[in-house]
């Protein structure tokens, strides 16, 4: 096969390049020693074992301290599915390296795990939401000693988030709600008033779940097979999960605000005024969540805290042990008359005590905290966590004569009961390992090798770099290099966008979407992995200073002699989609190939589509693009809207789109290049993930974008002839690159 290698060397290299040229070589010689008999391919990455970490927890320990579970997953292409295993070991000889006992092992099908949320629900069981082939995610119990695997819950649709009551096994639940039809020919209901309906529910006659990435659920009950739905009123976010009192008498989770009063726009976080403001708007389906607390044997419901949560993720609450009160980290109401308190309250999260019912609200610090137990040795001391600033690290309270005050911190009771500390230890080129250490002795051993077939492998080493973008600020990114690498020859570049983290090991990348490091590593490419710039987003300087961090990495790898500066891919997901899409607009450097896989454009036609159910996200497509897009403002998005300006492509595009809604992502770049005459691909898998989950989907994805590469950057094709069809398509697109080449004006 002809190498399409283009070069145009330096005259010379200064110094200090030189110096960094000697290093790679160096490092990279260094690292032969250990290298394997093959190098990585996409089936290594897909079918690579790994930790599953909730909470930022390796492991899960029973409320003794004697044993331990962790959660492995493990995807299998033939099968399409992702085998998931709870293992249990003892903490008193795990020093040892024991054998894991496999408590249960579930395989799912579909995009949510087998196993996932793991609670210890006394010392001897476990509960985790599970589900196997071609069914939906329930609540399961398993016994430590016998296990024995008990189903809880059997309902009609996918549980999201539960809690079971150690007593009872009652379980308190979160499940998605029955999809509703919007025309119905029994009824006659064969049209409907549009409201805040996404589009894309309109196409599929469905009554809308909530649209991309806002899921919505329901709040049910149950207790030897009997179930009831609770009522709370609401659209309740199910990453928040259920905080029900220890009493079992009441429960709080986050829902939707109803009502959002204008005096909310007084809070000082920029983002949470704007999600306030866009959830005012007529028709806009709204995001703003609020604290709810609703008893369970009478159904009422209350609000909690009259006052906004813009996060829908984890909540930063927790039941008083006597279930008197709820101990949270939010924003305060603003009705109060006294100015500074008012001011106090616009411009941070505190501390605070609510009683149940009252809701009499009780300070305990305005400091940004996240409560995280009750000391066990007596439960009567708070623990919290300092999340933000340059305070870190836990501190206590406690209550006396009816007010709080900050105490001496002397260790949290549940660290001190265990022997040992659990790790997951790696980084860019050390595979992942699952160490323990006993904290009396010190000793440290390898508990879990997750992937031991690693060490046959040859992989391309890895090293964490800095450079500065075209438009001078500094990026971080880590560079790939092919597992032979060879000082002085310059090698094609693909660039991967959406951040860095030289303390992972990433066969992909960032994401299991779409990229492809070692893998294309493997192939001979460079591989720069670039961290995104979050100063700009959603403003006009977004784009062009995510470009120009592409520009910065072609610049410093061709200084060092590393790459064909003429000879450049690049991969977008995601945010990054927009950055991409700019810079085969309007930047001056060339790019030999590109996939955008699932991206956020923020374009004209995604922008239209979220009218009027997402109105939420207007400031961010604005401030892109410099305002709406009518009259005066038209003019700014002509001028920065990479889908405006698709005559200026000179890249061939591949577009992976993972869902119905993903297609209003891809669609303008789609149909546009189409009407162009440019090469542009598009891949659609309706059910996929955002991220991708299942085998297959992950295969269709890495590999067609490993292929992708090295036939526009390479001229190299895989000889399997299950591929002929891709390559007779590509070739078409290939004619169409040549014509349109020829008909682009000069620059």
């Amino acid at each position: 096969m002809k190498h399409l290698y283009r070069s145009m060397g330096k005259l010379a290299f200064i110094v200090i390049c030189f110096s960094t040229i000697v290093r790679i070589g160096q490092s990279q010689e260094n690292s032969d020693r250990s290298k394997g008999t093959r190098t990585a391919n996409v089936v290594d990455a897909i079918q690579m074992t790994q930790l599953v970490v909730e909470n930022g927890n390796p492991a899960q320990f029973s409320p003794d301290g004697q044993y331990f579970v962790v959660v492995t997953k493990k995807g299998y292409i033939d099968s399409n599915t992702n085998l998931y295993r709870l293992l249990l070991f003892p903490t008193n000889n795990a020093v040892l390296s024991p054998n894991p006992i496999v408590l249960a092992s579930l395989s799912s099908s579909s995009n949510d795990p087998g196993i996932q949320d793991v609670k210890w629900i006394d010392d001897r069981t476990l509960a985790f939401l599970g589900e196997n082939p071609g069914e939906l995610q329930q609540v399961y119990v398993v016994d430590r000693d016998t296990k024995q695997i008990t189903k809880l819950t059997n309902h009609s649709t996918s549980v999201l988030s539960y809690e079971v009551n150690p007593k009872d096994r009652g379980v308190l639940f979160l499940a998605q709600p029955q999809l509703k039809p919007l025309f119905d020919e029994k009824t006659g209901k064969d049209w409907v008033v549009v409201s805040n309906e996404p589009l894309w529910d309109l196409i599929a006659g469905v009554a809308s779940t909530g649209g991309p990435r806002m899921p919505r659920s329901q709040l049910f009950f149950t207790k030897n097979n009997r179930e009831r739905q609770v009522g709370t009123q609401g659209n309740l976010e199910p990453r928040a999960g259920i905080l029900p009192s220890p009493d079992a008498r009441y429960v709080v989770v986050k829902r939707m605000a109803p009502d959002i009063p204008e005096s909310w726009k007084d809070y000082e976080d920029r983002q949470l005024r704007n999600v306030v403001s866009a959830s005012t708007s007529n028709g806009a389906v709204r995001i703003i969540y609020q604290y709810v607390v609703t008893n369970l044997d009478s159904g009422e419901t209350k609000v909690l805290l009259d006052a906004p949560v813009s996060d829908g993720g984890r909540s930063d609450a927790l039941w008083s042990p006597d279930s008197s009160s709820v101990i949270v980290s939010a924003y305060l109401p603003l009705n109060v008359s006294d100015k500074a308190e008012r001011k106090l309250r616009q411009s941070k999260k505190m501390v605070v005590e609510i009683k149940v019912p009252s809701g009499e609200i009780v300070p305990i610090s305005s400091r940004e905290l996240r409560p995280i137990e009750w000391d066990p040795r007596g439960g009567k001391s708070l623990i919290a966590r300092a999340s933000s600033g340059a305070e870190r690290g836990l501190v206590a309270f406690q209550k006396g004569a009816g007010s709080w005050k900050e105490i001496e911190f002397i260790g949290s009771g549940n660290q001190q009961k265990r022997a040992i500390a659990v790790t997951l230890e790696e980084d860019m080129n050390t595979p992942p390992k699952l160490f323990v250490t006993d904290l009396q002795t010190g000793q440290k051993s390898v508990l879990l090798d997750l992937n031991p077939q690693f060490k046959e492998l040859n992989f391309g080493r890895v090293q964490s770099i800095a450079f500065n973008a075209t438009d001078g600020h500094k990026v971080k990114a880590g560079l790939y290099l092919p597992p032979n690498y060879v000082q002085g020859q310059k090698y094609p570049l693909v660039i991967q966008t959406h951040a860095w983290n030289p303390k992972k090991f990433w066969i992909d990348g960032y994401s299991p979407s779409a990229f492809a490091a070692q893998p294309l590593a493997a192939k001979g490419f460079a591989v720069l992995q670039v961290e995104e710039d979050l100063s700009k987003l959603s403003t006009l300087g977004e784009a062009p200073g995510e470009a120009s961090a592409y520009e910065g990495g072609i610049d410093y790898l061709d200084s060092l002699g590393i790459i064909d500066r003429y000879s450049v891919g690049v991969i977008a997901h995601s945010q990054t989609g927009l950055g991409v899409q700019y810079a085969l607009t309007h930047s001056k450097y060339h790019f030999g190939a590109a996939t955008m896989a699932d991206p956020s454009d923020g374009g004209y036609f995604f922008y239209l589509s979220l009218i009027p159910s997402l109105s939420t996200r207007y400031p961010m497509v604005e401030g892109i693009n410099g305002g709406p897009p009518f009259d005066d403002g038209l003019i700014s998005w002509v001028k920065n809207s990479p889908g405006f300006n698709l005559s200026k492509v000179t890249t061939p595009v591949r577009e992976e789109a993972y869902h119905p809604y993903s297609l209003f992502f891809t669609w303008e770049w789609f149909a546009g290049l189409t009407r162009l005459g440019k090469p542009v691909e598009l891949i659609y898998r309706p059910d996929a993930n955002h991220n991708l989950v299942r085998p297959r989907d992950r295969l269709t994805s890495l590999q067609g974008n490993v292929d992708w590469f090295c036939f526009w950057l390479k001229d190299e094709e895989d000889p399997d002839p299950a591929k002929v069809d891709q390559y007779k398509r590509w070739h078409e697109l290939r004619k169409l690159q040549e014509k349109s080449k020829a008909t682009q004006p000069k620059q």
